[in-house]
């Protein structure tokens, strides 16, 4: 019985890469940061989470339910 090439290989198939979500960029307007912000089309995709954004030395917070990212800009 032949073997398919998957099988010759000792290597299991890896999952392509997923690609990072964009950096949504905040103002200080918007906090306190919470995700998902009301402004969001599915408001209730997950839980309501305030992300401290300001308390971050960069600025940037990632939601730990949705992988959305946010960088505060100072304008």
């Amino acid at each position: 019985m032949l073997k398919s090439r998957r099988e010759r290989t000792s290597e299991p198939a890896s999952p392509p890469p997923a690609a990072e979500p964009p950096v949504r960029t905040v103002t200080r307007k918007d906090l306190p940061l919470s995700c998902p912000m009301p402004d969001a089309e599915v408001w209730n995709m997950h839980p309501r989470v305030y992300l401290p954004i300001e308390d971050d030395p960069n600025h940037e917070a990632t939601c730990p339910y949705c992988g959305a990212r946010y960088r505060l800009s100072d304008e």
